[in-house]
């Protein structure tokens, strides 16, 4: 099955559309249950970590004064910077209230679906933190008993698409853009940057060449990117110029 490319960007299991949010005072608290949201409940199977699947076995709070330090220091931070919006005359509503702060943490108790026996093990996470929530009935890769798409299936997935950008990319003419592969005319507007070509080494010094329009801008930022990074900033690029921008 081929995967997706926004779950190459953002892994998301295939078998599920719905998200789900923790039980607790002061998250989503008009939550409407649909086929993509729902309030998680004791029992539910979410994905957890690792692509795997856990069951819920209890949603508490965490004690102000058990709080770990890392949500202590965002606490304050998060009261600072709200102080100071208040000072400059923003309306920031009711102030906030550390029991019911949104991101306050709030302690998940949890056990490997498949091992119903198993001792739960305790996570604090964010109150206003979601996890996938899986149906009943969800399957696993067979290999590695991942959520599908597995890690394995992930990474075939992104070197078949660095593949076909790259077989793309070299089936590009010299001269042409290095985004959309089309010729540039000397009446069109084009930005040309000097110097190595990053993506195309074989066309020669100062043959990386795109489409000064909106549907190559993209590739021109990327390019720009890692053209800096390799430390060719002080080389300015050609700006467009010309008569016409052929669109």
């Amino acid at each position: 099955m081929r995967v997706p490319l926004h779950v190459l960007n953002e892994w998301r299991p295939t078998q599920t559309r719905k998200t789900g949010y923790l039980p607790v005072e002061g998250v989503r608290p008009h939550l409407k249950e649909t086929d993509y949201s729902t309030r998680i409940r004791t029992g539910a199977i979410i994905v957890f970590s690792d692509r795997r699947a856990y069951e819920v076995i209890e949603v508490k709070e965490r004690p102000l004064d058990l709080w770990p330090e890392d949500f202590l220091n965002e606490w304050q931070r998060y009261t600072e910077w709200w102080v100071k919006q208040v000072v400059a005359g923003r309306d920031m509503g009711t102030q906030p209230e550390k029991a019911t702060w949104e991101h306050r943490p709030v302690v998940i108790a949890l056990r490997p679906a498949d091992q119903p026996t198993a001792k739960p093990q305790h996570y604090a996470v964010r109150a206003d933190r979601s996890f996938y929530v899986l149906p009943e009935h969800y399957s696993v890769c067979r290999l590695c008993s991942e959520i599908p798409p597995c890690s394995h299936e992930t990474t075939e997935a992104r070197v078949q698409h660095e593949m076909s950008k790259t077989e793309a990319l070299m089936s590009i003419p010299a001269g042409a853009c290095l985004s959309c592969g089309e010729a540039i005319t000397s009446r069109m507007k084009a930005v040309r940057f000097p110097g190595p070509n990053l993506w195309r080494p074989d066309l020669g010094d100062n043959s990386a060449v795109f489409h000064a329009r909106q549907d190559c801008a993209d590739s021109v930022r990327s390019y720009q990117r890692q053209w800096e990074q390799k430390g060719h900033a002080e080389l300015q690029p050609e700006l467009p110029g010309g008569p016409s921008d052929d669109a």
